[in-house]
């Protein structure tokens, strides 16, 4: 480092011009007045310079280190471009050939698939005018001399799970009729299912007068079959609601001889019978209908046999209005002076002299006694027996309800069989 002389040294200490603040290099200049100062100056200086110069130094060497990657980068970036275009040549040569192709595949095979569901569905036509004019003939072959019934309902029954564009196609029309049944299969198939219900409806009825249950069960479930649900329904409701009828009377008839004078609760287990029996009906013939018929179809005879209950129940309440009287003792209980009830409120007369009053209970003769003939009064036993038989229809009638409430809602049979037994068990006392 140069040494300063003199002149250098007066003229720092004659003109002095301090800083307002520390200098670039960080140190404070204006404390420096004396050679010594600025000595340890210049070696703070000469210090920070050779920081800065390791700094630089190996800013250099990195920043070599950074040009060679930046050189590897450039050799990438070529060899990159080349695959590039290589991948695009293979693109343009081979895969552009074979997506063409592969679009010509899948056109061809959707050509294939709809021709073979074309072919399927032609096959499922021809299948379905087969299956039709074998309903056709065995329908016929089995009302004729054979007089299968049931062979009959089953192939008019096959012939309506064929759907009517092919039932009423020009296909079949043209395959089905043959030389024995000229007719149209439609026609063919309407006529002898209105054949078959006249026929069926005969043969129930003359089984339901000769009361075979096998033969009315026989031919019940036959009207599902050919088309004539609803017919089977009404058929089947007036003939079990005759049942009821028939019931109904018989019990009601057994107290023809002054049973229902002896027997307090007679009508009351008239009506109770009358609920049991629609009851049996519905708990036993409810399968029957619903595996024939369908599930809730055992509603529209719920709905003839409440009529019917309607109207035996409403001849039992009758008679047994009538034969109890029910009336005149309404009558007599609503003109009821309650005499003695008054008089006990009324003070007592001072003599018991003159005549007694008309309603009096305590009437005296002529020579001062009691009567001996009592007032007519309304009779309470009567009056209670008639309150406990009333009790007991309106219970049943209750318990009625709600198994008919119970056995009409559309569910599975299993899940209301508790209650439903329950219901049953419970009306069977009194």
């Amino acid at each position: 480092m140069p040494k300063l002389d003199h002149n250098d040294t007066i003229g720092l200490t004659q003109n002095p011009k301090p800083a307002a603040g520390p200098d670039a290099t960080g140190l404070q200049m204006d404390g420096v007045a004396s050679m010594s100062d600025v000595q340890a100056t210049m070696n703070k200086l000469t210090q920070q310079e050779a920081v800065v110069t390791a700094q630089l130094d190996a800013l250099v060497v990195s920043q070599n280190a950074f040009k060679h990657e930046i050189s590897r980068l450039d050799i990438l970036r070529a060899n990159l471009g080349s695959q590039a275009v290589s991948t695009r040549s293979l693109s343009n040569a081979m895969l552009s050939q074979a997506a063409g192709t592969a679009k010509r595949l899948s056109v061809a095979v959707n050509q294939l698939d709809l021709e073979q569901a074309r072919v399927k569905s032609t096959l499922d036509v021809v299948e379905q005018v087969a299956e039709l004019k074998t309903c056709v003939l065995g329908v016929t072959g089995s009302m004729g001399a054979a007089q299968d019934w049931e062979a009959a309902a089953t192939y008019l029954y096959r012939a309506s799970q064929i759907p009517s564009q092919v039932l009423n196609g020009p296909f079949a029309e043209e395959i089905v009729p043959t030389a024995e049944v000229p007719d149209p299969p439609k026609i063919t198939l309407a006529q002898a299912a209105e054949t078959l219900r006249d026929f069926f409806l005969r043969e129930f009825e003359e089984a339901a007068k000769e009361n075979n249950g096998s033969r009315v069960t026989r031919f019940f479930k036959l009207f599902p079959l050919i088309g004539k649900p609803d017919v089977g329904l009404d058929v089947y409701g007036r003939y079990v609601c005759q049942g009821v009828a028939t019931r109904a009377r018989s019990n009601l008839n057994a107290g023809t001889g002054g049973l229902q004078s002896t027997e307090g609760f007679f009508y009351a287990n008239a009506l109770t019978k009358l609920f049991e029996h629609i009851a049996q009906i519905v708990e036993h013939h409810g399968g029957l209908v619903t595996t024939h018929y369908g599930q809730g179809r055992m509603v529209r005879i719920l709905e003839r046999l409440q009529m019917e209950a309607d109207v035996q129940g409403g001849i039992i309440i009758d008679t047994w209005s009538d034969e109890r009287s029910l009336d005149r003792k309404l009558t007599d209980i609503k003109s009821y002076a309650f005499t003695f009830l008054v008089q006990s409120f009324l003070p007592a007369p001072a003599a018991r002299t003159g005549t007694s009053r008309a309603g009096s209970p305590m009437r005296k003769g002529a020579s001062g006694e009691p009567s001996a003939q009592p007032e007519e009064t309304v009779d309470t036993k009567r009056v209670d027996a008639l309150l406990s038989e009333m009790a007991v229809m309106v219970a049943r009638w209750s318990l009625y309800c709600r198994f008919i409430a119970l056995k009409s809602k559309v569910r599975p049979r299993v899940v209301a069989k508790e209650a439903e037994a329950d219901l049953l068990i419970e009306g069977r006392g009194i």
